[in-house]
């Protein structure tokens, strides 16, 4: 069984499916779109809707990380994603609160640092080598920023949860429903938000002092890219 990922730069979500279909030794590609053009070329590529990520998965086109899970649970049942029967809340939170809320302070992030947008390309774009990329990216950065841009107050919200989210992490590591040595899909929808995080230099110290930073860095060692202080002091929650 052989599977094409696509989606596009620095995106978490991603990451995640990346990590289930390693977790099930299922051999893939990945192609990456350009940021906000995804929302144009998903359906031209014959899926339903517009976000990343999709997947060409055993002659199947599948959208969003949940749904994935479920198809390579279904195709590729050994190693589990599900050894437990009670992930499945936990599971639809990391998919939506906490993938979210770190979603929309990078979107904020990317239109205050103008080198961040270049630093997550490591990888092909269109199949483009980064090099090639990178020097377009001060043309299309201003365009690209205005298109990702939160509503105002969004980011300042998200950071505002963002105590509560760790503390929820933290608490699920301490419960042995993440970390454990059977690894499951909450620690792969849980460990790509986190290490997004670990990308800002306002926020790394304090996450890396957690559990949560922890676990995130054991199951994403590596994840390029950087935003330098971009939010205001009085935004950050700690």
């Amino acid at each position: 069984m052989r599977a094409k990922l696509i989606g596009v730069p620095g995106s978490h979500p991603c990451l995640s499916v990346e990590l289930m279909l390693r977790h099930k030794g299922v051999e893939y590609t990945r192609l990456d779109l350009p940021n906000m053009t995804h929302k144009a070329l998903v359906p031209l590529l014959g899926f339903r809707g517009s976000t990343v990520p999709v997947i060409k998965l055993d002659g199947q086109r599948i959208r969003t990380t949940m749904r994935i899970a479920r198809a390579l649970e279904t195709l590729q049942p050994d190693p589990p994603l599900f050894p437990r029967d009670d992930l499945e809340g936990d599971e639809a939170w990391a998919d939506s609160a906490l993938q979210d809320g770190v979603r929309q302070f990078a979107r904020y992030a990317i239109g205050q640092d103008k080198e961040a947008m270049a630093s997550f390309l490591h990888e092909p774009l269109l199949g483009i080598p980064a090099n090639l990329v990178k020097p377009t990216v001060p043309l299309i950065r201003p365009v690209v920023s205005w298109q990702m841009a939160p509503k105002t107050g969004t980011a300042e919200a998200c950071l505002e949860a963002l105590p509560g989210q760790l503390d929820r992490v933290d608490a699920l590591i301490e419960a042995g429903t993440l970390g454990s040595e059977q690894p499951n899909v909450v620690d792969f929808q849980v460990a790509p938000s986190v290490r997004l995080m670990l990308n800002f230099d306002q926020l790394r110290e304090h996450i890396d002092a957690r559990p949560a930073g922890a676990h995130a860095r054991r199951f994403v060692p590596d994840y390029p890219g950087r935003f330098r202080a971009v939010f205001p002091d009085s935004w950050l929650p700690f």
